[in-house]
């Protein structure tokens, strides 16, 4: 019921969620539809757009190779991009042309700081005017996009780019994980979506989550939207030049995006999640050992301060401390699409809820309701 209120209130199409207690899922519920008309009802195996929720599985790719010694996490990204050998710190930008001014850096950044984003690597959303322009002038595009781009081309761009802040100041949001996703393809040889499906989704059992999909699936994709300035949503345009929403299924497919890029069902995404739960382990088959799985939710920024909320944040996943709700160590993420899950490892619980509304003012309001419910069912129980 309490997404149902949001849909009439136009805020959201509708969500699917998923609730998993003691590696069962105990709750599962499609509500509302997939597009505008209204004629195609969400559904338990609706492919959505993970955006950022792709960051947990490259950086368990980045730790698996760490484990197979092809990776070590104070190597310099250099060692993997040779254009991260030399880094700059802007110093100066000017908007009338998007002109800079930058000075070399006292370090050059490290896998530690990609799996942290504490290398200043910007994201060109987070700071349009500045890091946006940056990036858009020089055609690398924040989100997974259908042009015949390849990583390997634009991450070698960005370490031509300035960075935002010295090597390991301060925690920034950005590009940090599309610039791992490369590092993971040079260190293995394989490609980022070859990598990943045949290390952590086909071992998971993980059969539709991908970064791109055959064109006959597209009735499978759910349709994307966008808020206007009433917060009401309506079908997402396509934003040229970097962007389709229908990149999964069309396009050129050749651009495998680290932070943003893969595209999935929401029970795919309860496998990866109870592997995590369960210390890397999945009915049998191991994805990291159970130090390293338990790494990646412990605090690894240090004395940095982290922005968002009462959090610290692991390798790929913030890291709940002093929440109002959530238990301390309660690990998540969220995606620009409005998808959104956490792991409790104090409950032994997953929760999972997938929406299809590109950066929703909505968001903060559906989430702290969902986790009330949760929480609140849970002391009752």
């Amino acid at each position: 019921t309490m997404v149902l209120e949001f849909v009439d209130a136009k805020k959201y199409p509708g969500a699917v969620t998923l609730i998993a207690k003691n590696g069962k899922i105990i709750y599962e519920s499609e509500v509302g539809w997939s597009d505008s008309s209204r004629t195609n009802p969400y559904r338990k195996d609706h492919l959505f757009r993970m955006a950022s929720m792709t960051k947990p599985l490259v950086s368990v790719a980045t730790m698996q190779l760490v484990e197979a010694g092809l990776i070590k996490l104070d190597d310099p990204v250099g060692k993997y991009i040779p254009s991260f050998n030399e880094t700059e710190v802007l110093v100066d930008f000017n908007p009338a042309d998007s002109t800079w001014t930058s000075k070399p850096s006292r370090t050059t950044p490290t896998i530690h700081q990609l799996l942290t984003h504490t290398a200043g690597v910007p994201y060109g959303f987070m700071n349009p005017p500045v890091s946006g322009a940056i990036l858009a002038k020089n055609g690398i595009p924040d989100l997974s996009t259908h042009q015949p781009w390849t990583i390997k081309n634009t991450m070698e761009k960005i370490g031509d780019l300035p960075l935002m802040h010295e090597p390991g100041a301060k925690w920034l949001y950005g590009l940090h994980t599309d610039v791992l996703g490369r590092v993971v393809e040079v260190a293995s040889g394989v490609e980022l979506d070859d990598y990943i499906r045949e290390n952590i989704t086909q071992p998971l059992g993980m059969d539709h989550f991908d970064f791109y999909f055959d064109d006959s699936l597209s009735q499978k994709l759910t349709k994307a939207f966008i808020s206007n300035a009433d917060g009401e949503f309506y079908n997402l345009p396509s934003l040229e030049p970097f962007y389709s929403p229908n990149y999964p299924v069309q396009g050129a497919k050749t651009y495998f995006s680290g932070g943003s890029g893969m595209t999935g069902t929401a029970r795919d995404y309860f496998l990866f999640c109870q592997a995590m739960l369960d210390d890397g382990l999945l009915n049998g088959t191991r994805i990291l050992k159970a130090k390293t799985a338990q790494s990646m939710h412990e605090d690894q920024i240090d004395t940095i301060s982290y922005p968002w909320g009462q959090a610290r944040f692991g390798y790929g996943f913030d890291v709940a401390e002093n929440d109002p709700i959530r238990p301390n160590g309660t690990y998540s993420w969220s995606g620009a699409f409005s998808t959104v899950f956490w792991i409790d490892p104090t409950n032994d619980m997953i929760v999972i809820q997938l929406r299809q509304v590109l950066q929703s003012p909505h968001n903060n309001d559906i989430n702290t309701k969902l986790e009330k419910i949760v929480y609140s069912a849970l002391a009752k129980n």
